[in-house]
């Protein structure tokens, strides 16, 4: 990038630590481009600043609901997103028993990733779950992934909690926030 362009900011006193206004205020970037009116081969551009951070966010995170009681596979278009799981603890096959006896599974399937086996060494996948307990409920959830399959990524639920099964176990609210992507 230019450097006369910068120390003309640095002396008009235009560096700012916070934005004035996101969608007029301009960031300045240098691109190398074919310049030959300059040696230093940058060309300076502008872009305002609320297109440069939502362009830096390609993988916006999404919201999605999976009901389980129904499904068990919810197909996703983003790389990050939350899932809003419901149905669990409506019936005894959804409902994972105390000190992991029981699981309850479900995929999560992105048709823009290669999940093939050949692929699989590089899937990358970061999750954490949310549960809101109520009230007679003793649920400790641990989600484990399971796996790449035909269907998609698979997770298992468990119930760590060794005790008895409380009388509203797995009513509470269960959010899985996850990203997921290929590294190649």
């Amino acid at each position: 990038m230019d450097i006369l362009n910068w120390l003309y900011i640095k002396r008009q006193q235009l560096i700012r630590t916070e934005a004035n206004n996101a969608s007029t205020d301009l960031l300045v970037l240098g691109a190398e481009v074919p310049f030959t009116t300059r040696d230093d081969g940058y060309q300076s551009y502008a872009m305002p600043l609320i297109n440069a951070i939502q362009s830096g966010n390609v993988g916006n995170t999404k919201h999605y609901t999976l009901d389980i009681a129904v499904t068990s596979s919810v197909t996703v278009d983003t790389t990050r997103g939350i899932i809003d799981i419901l149905g669990m603890g409506s019936s005894a096959p959804l409902t994972p028993d105390p000190a992991y006896a029981s699981s309850v599974g479900f995929f999560i399937n992105n048709p823009d990733l290669d999940l093939t086996s050949v692929n699989r060494d590089n899937i990358y996948v970061q999750y954490s779950v949310y549960y809101a307990q109520t009230n007679d409920d003793n649920v400790i959830p641990h989600l484990i992934a399971t796996g790449a399959t035909p269907l998609g990524l698979g997770f298992n639920f468990y119930n760590a909690n060794p005790a008895v099964a409380g009388a509203n176990n797995w009513q509470g609210d269960v959010y899985v926030y996850f990203e997921l992507y290929t590294i190649n």
